[in-house]
């Protein structure tokens, strides 16, 4: 009789060691994939971040970042701060437009744009680069399509040009800077920083400082933007006040839509006090350019009486 109740005792004894023998073996195991789904998030958190530009985090975190990819698909979710939240798919888009020619043909970039908003365009210089481009109103009241492109002068010291979003709201055909040189088409978009024409020894149209002239797509001015006359008189007539104007700084940026090629004035051209876009009537540079073209005429027609 007692050698059954130790049987029994040892019985019971073995059971409860190999139960809690197999409840010790499934904690382990769930601890074990608790830990491998904690290393597959960092995991992947690390691919994502190492696979997003730093300029495209600046709003997300990257918690948000993994969730939002994961959730959305690789470029829907991704905003970038200084477009004013324009999503990177529109700006690839954009992109791939220009890369195809879709924004270096005019009557495409101007089918898209509603010319009858109040302020169909808005003008973004890149301060790093030294380039402004305007872009026009999309039919959904955005600023989408780029429409311009043009080379400029920012300040010499970074820091006298500000960085920000500004609007035009004053304008003169030719006002005299701090400096004591004139500017033509001036518009002022803060206290005394405005985007403005090549400076003026005087305010004349043959008085251009055509060595300045030679600095656009550098940095050269007191802290205003300054450009060529034709681009300057082109936001002039065509950006009412009130139009915005973004000031940004993106190294290595590319344009948008290929920028004009500019030729520098030789000191020993006999033109160089004048721009040689300025629309003023007496400029010789567009008389030179009628010359030449007369005498390509001629010759082609004194070849072809040759013949």
């Amino acid at each position: 009789m007692i050698n059954k109740y130790k049987q029994q005792i040892c019985l019971g004894a073995f059971t409860i060691i190999i139960v809690t023998i197999f409840i010790i073996m499934m904690i382990r195991t769930n601890n074990s994939r608790i830990i491998d789904f904690n290393q597959t998030s960092v995991t992947t958190t690390a691919v994502v971040e190492s696979t997003i530009p730093e300029t495209e985090m600046e709003t997300i975190g990257a918690e948000t970042a993994v969730k939002n990819k994961l959730c959305f698909g690789k470029a829907d979710w991704l905003f970038h701060i200084k477009d004013g939240g324009e999503p990177m798919a529109k700006k690839q888009q954009k992109k791939n437009a220009s890369k195809t020619g879709e924004f270096d043909n005019i009557k495409n970039i101007e089918s898209l744009i509603d010319f009858s908003a109040k302020h169909p365009y808005m003008i973004r210089v890149n301060r790093a680069e030294n380039f402004v481009t305007v872009y026009g109103m999309d039919y959904e009241g955005k600023h989408t399509i780029p429409y311009k492109t043009f080379w400029c002068s920012t300040g010499l010291d970074p820091e006298s040009t500000p960085l920000g979003q500004f609007k035009i709201s004053e304008r003169y055909d030719w006002r005299i800077m701090v400096d004591g040189s004139y500017a033509q088409y001036a518009v002022r978009i803060y206290g005394p920083i405005m985007l403005h024409s090549i400076p003026y020894t005087n305010g004349k149209h043959d008085a251009l400082e055509y060595w300045e002239y030679n600095k656009l797509g550098k940095t050269a001015s007191l802290g205003c933007v300054r450009l060529r006359v034709k681009d300057i008189k082109w936001i002039y007539d065509n950006c009412n006040d009130g139009t915005k104007v973004t000031i940004y700084s993106e190294p290595d940026e590319e344009p948008e839509i290929a920028l004009p090629k500019i030729k520098k004035i030789k000191k020993s051209n006999k033109n160089k006090n004048w721009d040689p876009t300025d629309p003023a009537k007496g400029n010789p540079w567009k008389n030179k350019k009628k010359t030449n073209s007369r005498k390509k005429t001629t010759t082609k027609e004194q070849e072809s009486n040759k013949k």
